[in-house]
This record gives C-alpha cells, structure tokens and sequence, in this order.
C-alpha cells in the first residue's frame, strides 16, 4: 500500500504542475549573515519590478565533503509580519546535490550569459570560488508548483560546513494573483 499511496502522491503532484498559473511573486527582502565563506551582502532590489541586482562572493571552493546545504520556508498571508512554517523544506543535503536538485526553482530566473554569470546552468562541483554578478533578475515562477498559498513567502537557506552553521540566507517574495 505504501508505494501505491508515494505513486498517487506523485500523480497528483505532476498534475498540479501542469494547471496554468494564476499567480506571480515579486521580491521584497533579501538577508544574509555569516560572510566567512559566502558573501551575499551586496545584492539589492531595484525599480518598480524589485529586479535582483549585485554581487555573491564564494570565498572558497564549496565542495560536497565539507559543505551541506537546508531550506525551509514560512508563509504571511496577511502581511502581519506573523510567518507560519510549511511543509516545503529542503533536507540537509551535500551542496552540489542540493543545487543541482532544486535549480528548477532558479532556472526561470537565472540565466547563465544574460542576468548572471553564476555557472547554476553547468552544476560544477565543487562550486568554484569567485564573484558573481546578478542583474535585473526578476522572480519567475515557470517552474513553481501551479498552486502557492497568497501572501508573504520566506525561503530560508542555511550553509552548513562540516555541520556547523556558517551561515543563512533569507528571501522574501510577495505571491499575488494574476491581474
């Protein structure tokens, strides 16, 4: 029964993903702390869109053996600043797993050669170590699930290296329904 029930879920899932979308998210905050090995500070939101622009600095090569990555995330459907979690999170998982499993989430906004030149199009592992650039990136949602609770999104990221805490990176977008 149970790897009927997985098959189900997974049906149902796939399903809603081909639903067209009735929403579409802006940005609106973006935070980071620790900058020992990754420096997100310089990234800021411009214009009427919110359009990402700046820097990441990877201060060293962040490779699978040392480097493990988590995501969790909140919802504020009202704007109240009172976040609740949901079940969307992501494991703590090496990196470059990490990376390469959840760049569909990205792959709509990011664009190698065009907004940045961070490699998310060629999975290199390690993560090589240098400054990267993000220009008009805006928040696209092609590849999001086609049903997303309204309101104040929250994605939180944690790096973790050899399983300590080094540092976390939050962003927050405004879910909207379509004009």
């Amino acid at each position: 029964m149970g790897t009927r029930f997985y098959i189900l879920l997974m049906l149902i899932g796939e399903a809603y993903m081909i639903f067209p979308k009735t929403y579409e998210a802006s940005f609106i905050s973006f935070n980071s702390n620790g900058t020992e090995y990754a420096d997100f500070s310089k990234i800021r939101f411009l214009g009427r869109e919110r359009m990402a622009n700046g820097t990441l600095e990877l201060k060293l090569d962040l490779d699978d053996k040392n480097f493990s990555v988590s995501g969790e995330s909140f919802l504020d459907s009202t704007g109240s600043g009172e976040y609740k979690q949901l079940p969307f999170t992501i494991p703590k998982q090496p990196i470059c797993q990490a990376l390469e499993s959840n760049k569909i989430f990205f792959e709509a906004s990011l664009k190698r050669g065009v907004n940045t030149d961070f490699p998310i199009d060629t999975n290199p592992c390690p993560v090589p170590k240098g400054i990267y650039y993000f220009k008009d990136v805006l928040a696209k949602t092609d590849n999001w699930p086609s049903i997303m609770p309204r309101g104040y999104f929250k994605a939180v990221a944690k790096l973790f290296k050899n399983d300590e805490l080094v540092a976390a990176l939050e962003i927050v977008v405004r879910i909207t329904d379509l004009p």
